[in-house]
């Protein structure tokens, strides 16, 4: 019976020792679960992170396209400042992947990308702009800072029936609108790139536009180029009497629209027939382009036709005449 006693009593210490050797295992293996879910969080917390980082990018992207093609709708200027307050907001430090992400999105579906327009002469700033640029330089700043839409689409693709054009009531009045500040950007170009109030005043009186446009009152008109930036007026105060020297420039939207080329062909549509080759010597020295000749008209072609048919003829006579002597 003893015997039979201590046996039990062995079996129960030896489950003791087993439980006692489980334990441990069995915290190690909640303590490795534990580990194991905190590394899943911690993953799908930072997955989560970046997929809510790459569609706050996506969303400033789409943004910054609907800002520039409504600013070249109404031919706003697109400027940097404007681009951090109305798009980016807080995430003001994205600005360059947004902006090189837009880029992409306004090439591959509009055909069109956005380029920065040129620094404005500091003939044509007034003394705080002038001051303003000064403390600009020296913080390294060399750039304009403001943006225009232009087409990507290749040359011959360029029809109006697929390029529409900007904010307009019809075509004739955008006709008008185009063909008046090209015009003027034309004149102030051949004038040596700036043009008193005077003498433009007396170039729209030629053309019956110094009081009226066909769209609307010719100062209105001249307000609207300097907004669009297509032309810059400059006011000179005179502290010895009432005249103000007001003198006109070519904006910076201007300078990037219309062309030197597109300016001399104005030039040669203005000219028409009396187009020759003193024209094209005049455009080369204002513009630096290359010289062409002029096209050939159908009347001088005859002309010189005829001529050679007359000379022919005498040639003829002569030796009719030598014959008989």
């Amino acid at each position: 019976m003893p015997i039979l006693q201590r046996r039990p009593r062995h079996i129960e210490e030896d489950d003791d020792d087993t439980r006692a050797h489980e334990r441990p295992r069995q915290r190690q293996r909640r303590d490795e679960a534990d580990h194991s879910d905190d590394d899943e969080s911690m993953n799908g917390d930072g997955d989560e992170r970046g997929e809510r980082d790459e569609s706050t990018e996506t969303q400033l992207v789409k943004k910054l396209v609907r800002y520039a093609l409504a600013c070249e709708y109404s031919r706003t200027t697109i400027r940097r400042e404007g681009i951090r307050e109305k798009v980016l907001g807080p995430h003001g430090r994205s600005f360059k992947k947004v902006f090189e992400g837009a880029q992409k999105q306004l090439q591959v579906v509009f055909g069109m990308e956005m380029v920065e327009l040129p620094v404005r002469d500091k003939s044509t700033l007034s003394v705080e702009e002038q001051r303003r640029v000064a403390k600009s330089q020296t913080k390294g700043a060399a750039s304009s800072n403001s943006y225009i839409l232009v087409t990507t689409i290749p040359e011959p693709y360029r029809s109006a029936a697929i390029i529409p054009p900007s904010k307009i009531q019809s075509s004739d009045a955008e006709a008008i609108h185009v063909g008046l500040y090209s015009l003027i950007i034309t004149i102030i170009t051949l004038n040596g790139g700036e043009l008193s109030d005077h003498k433009l005043k007396r170039y729209l009186q030629r053309m019956n536009a110094n009081v009226n446009t066909p769209l609307e009152k010719t100062e209105a008109m001249l307000q609207r180029l300097i907004r669009q930036a297509y032309v810059v007026k400059t006011v000179e105060r005179n502290p010895q009497s009432d005249d103000d020297a007001v003198t006109w420039h070519v904006g910076p939207r201007g300078k990037q629209e219309v062309t030197h080329e597109a300016i001399a062909n104005i030039a040669r549509e203005v000219y028409g027939a009396a187009a020759n080759d003193e024209l094209e010597k005049k455009l080369h020295a204002s513009l630096r382009i290359a010289e062409r000749k002029p096209p050939r008209r159908e009347g001088s072609a005859e002309a010189e036709r005829h001529q050679g048919h007359d000379g022919d003829a005498d040639g003829a006579e002569d030796e009719d005449d030598g014959d008989e002597r």
